[in-house]
């Protein structure tokens, strides 16, 4: 399906984020402890990487069944399973709900922000480098959990309908 197909995609290409970080902290410690000229960007830039890899990981992992699941009872009464699937399902359709609207209050405040003269003014850091990283992050968030809540509406429909999607 095309939405498993996009978190997979987005997953495996947000997940170089995290080699990006390494070269970043490689350069950071280099500029900083070699040379004496730490960058105003390094961290910041970081906690963005690491936060986008994070943003589109749980649907990643909803979309290829590799949740974790602690199985003790379902192992003991095979019948639990569709039980335990259901409660965990619905558990997470309610937390996923909330926090796709929040990331989209937070978003919005974050991105459609104007200055008194008309002009795009975005939220910003406040940190040195003063970028607005945090807005498109909230954006960010917003759509890796709105992926997030339609796969699992999607597993969702298929334990009612009687298929049993990825949660295999």
């Amino acid at each position: 399906m095309f939405l498993d197909r996009l978190a997979l995609a987005l997953g495996r290409t947000t997940a170089w984020c995290f080699a990006a970080i390494v070269l970043i902290m490689v350069y950071e410690v280099v500029a900083r402890y070699a040379f004496n000229a730490p960058t105003s960007w390094a961290h910041e830039t970081s906690i963005l990487l690491a936060s986008i890899g994070f943003v589109f990981g749980g649907a990643f992992c909803m979309a290829e069944g590799t949740h974790m699941r602690i199985t003790l009872l379902v192992e003991k009464w095979p019948r639990l399973a569709r039980f335990s699937d259901a409660v965990s399902l619905l558990a997470g359709l309610i937390y996923l709900g909330g926090l796709t609207y929040a990331a989209w209050r937070m978003a919005e405040r974050a991105v459609w922000r104007f200055s008194l003269n008309g002009a795009w003014d975005p939220e910003r850091s406040g940190s040195t480098l003063n970028s607005p990283l945090p807005s498109y992050l909230k954006a960010l968030l917003f759509v890796g959990c709105a992926l997030f809540l339609l796969l699992a509406l999607k597993q969702a429909a298929a334990l009612v309908f009687g298929r049993r999607g990825n949660a295999d």
